[in-house]
């Protein structure tokens, strides 16, 4: 009866440190694919035009968005099929001059500040 005990005892705690280990591991996996999204702007601040070139760990759909600094939608969202690497060049020649929010939105998100120079 005791070596039943202590052999349940020995399964236990390997399980439970096991799972803690595959959790850790999760959640290492899933700061690395954050980091590994990027989106760039350029050229930043922009006068006429500005290229915004994304790239994802994994090709996804997303929508693209721009706000002004008080989160006041400047250009409906632009749908994209599932890419993993993307360029959009943005006439910003009727946006007055400003700072402006680009907003990546996909399984996750990111955002860019855009400056506006006339």
């Amino acid at each position: 009866m005791h070596r039943s005990i202590t052999v349940l005892l020995f399964l236990l705690i390997t399980l439970g440190y096991t799972h803690a280990s595959a959790q850790q591991a999760e959640k290492i996996n899933t700061q690395q694919t954050t980091e590994a999204n990027k989106l760039k702007l350029y050229p930043n601040p922009a006068k006429t035009y500005v290229n915004i070139y994304v790239d994802w760990q994994t090709a996804q759909p997303f929508s693209i968005f721009i706000y002004d600094m008080q989160y006041n939608t400047q250009l409906n969202e632009v749908k994209v099929g599932a890419r993993k690497s993307y360029q959009y060049a943005l006439d910003v020649t009727q946006l007055p001059a400003g700072k402006y929010k680009i907003k990546i939105v996909g399984t996750s998100q990111m955002e860019e500040i855009l400056t506006v120079a006339r």
